[in-house]
């Protein structure tokens, strides 16, 4: 997923929802799926090891685990 990716899912998100901010979560482990906080982000630089071109990655961190992924969101994950 591309920078550009992940602000049109946020923007459709907004829209849908009244232009009001929404929470963004992050769903980890398809088996047993949970959802977690997003603590932090940050870009970095960061070299291919097959072309040794450098490039742009944004990483986001886990912040605390909530609980089971709902059962909706999963579904919609393909999960």
């Amino acid at each position: 997923m591309t920078a550009r990716d992940l602000i049109e899912e946020l923007e459709y998100a907004i829209s849908i929802n009244g232009n009001e901010d929404v929470e963004v979560r992050l769903a980890q482990q398809p088996k047993w799926a949970f959802e977690y906080t997003i603590d932090e982000a940050v870009t970095v630089e960061v070299e291919d090891e097959d072309t040794d071109e450098k490039e742009k990655v944004v990483y986001l961190s886990e912040g605390s685990q909530i609980g089971y992924l709902p059962e909706l969101a999963s579904s919609e994950l393909g999960w």
